[in-house]
């Protein structure tokens, strides 16, 4: 069951355009699910700004302060968008307002996480101060991820007529898919796919037992297998939904965290990079 869906809007270096909020309506629509937006804007207290080491090329005052009139201004056009897109499609909305530093943690957004079903994460077009924060709240929560591009030609989401789901036994892909079930069965068709080639797909289930799965819980599917051919895993489950159309991916989150430094698997690392459409990462 998706109830609470948490709505991640940052406002520096840019600020999410209005299709991602709008997507994200969409879905807890769909749902019948509430909207927590979480809009951290950069504190304008000067002992909160990063030490300064070296020589720096720039008036770092005037720089900061610039960057704080920016993103107070990113948080009020964010808080009056989303409060009128929720109206405007009868969603439930909670709002949540905070300061923040430059270089803050992701602790807020992960512990705030914690405590809904789903979290959407606007990806930024740049990639302006890292997108550590994303690889974060998708390792850290516990809970999916629902990423939704920026940019030109990257595909909102409007509909959730095709959902691609990667498949392949691990236990990744498993906790992606009993995640993603409740918009699984929404779809007019959720293809399930395998890419045979890089690595076997390994398992001691017999023919027949994903599709008993997914009939049980009233998933309209077909099985789609590929060979991959050349480059990773990743770039094919991508190829695969733009060939057919997909509104949604879903995926397995490979990968592990050390002292905050995260080693990506191949796949989710291709999905980090360039995400055209929106993808929903469990891990």
């Amino acid at each position: 069951m998706i109830r609470q869906i948490l709505l991640s809007l940052p406002t520096h270096p840019d600020r999410p355009p209005a299709k991602c909020l709008e997507g994200a309506a969409f879905l807890a629509q769909a749902l019948d699910a509430s909207l927590t937006a979480h809009i951290p804007q950069l504190s304008g207290d000067p002992q909160t700004w990063p030490p300064i080491i070296g020589t720096f090329p720039l008036d770092f005052p005037q720089m900061m302060n610039e960057a704080v009139v920016q993103s107070e201004t990113n948080a009020a056009a964010l808080a009056d968008e989303i409060t009128a897109t929720c109206a405007q499609w009868r969603v439930p909305l909670d709002m949540r307002r905070s300061f923040s530093t430059l270089l803050a943690s992701a602790d807020p957004l992960v512990d705030l996480s914690r405590l809904h079903d789903l979290t959407i994460l606007p990806v930024p077009e740049t990639d302006s101060f890292g997108r550590s924060y994303l690889e974060e709240a998708i390792f850290g929560t516990g809970r999916p991820s629902l990423l939704l591009p920026s940019g030109k030609g990257k595909r909102p989401l409007q509909s959730l007529r095709r959902i691609v789901i990667a498949w392949d036994y691990s236990r990744e892909a498993a906790r992606a898919m009993a995640d993603a079930l409740p918009l699984l069965t929404l779809a007019e068709r959720v293809h399930v796919l395998s890419v045979f080639g890089e690595k076997g797909l390994s398992t001691t289930c017999v023919a027949g037992d994903l599709e008993k799965y997914l009939t049980a819980h009233k998933v309209k599917y077909s099985i789609d297998q590929v060979t991959l051919k050349e480059g990773g895993v990743g770039d094919c489950v991508l190829s695969h939904a733009k060939e057919i159309g997909a509104d949604l991916l879903v995926m397995g989150a490979y990968g592990h965290s050390r002292l905050r430094e995260f080693i990506l698997g191949g796949a989710t690392k291709a999905i980090l990079a360039d995400t055209p459409l929106p993808v929903l990462l469990s891990h």
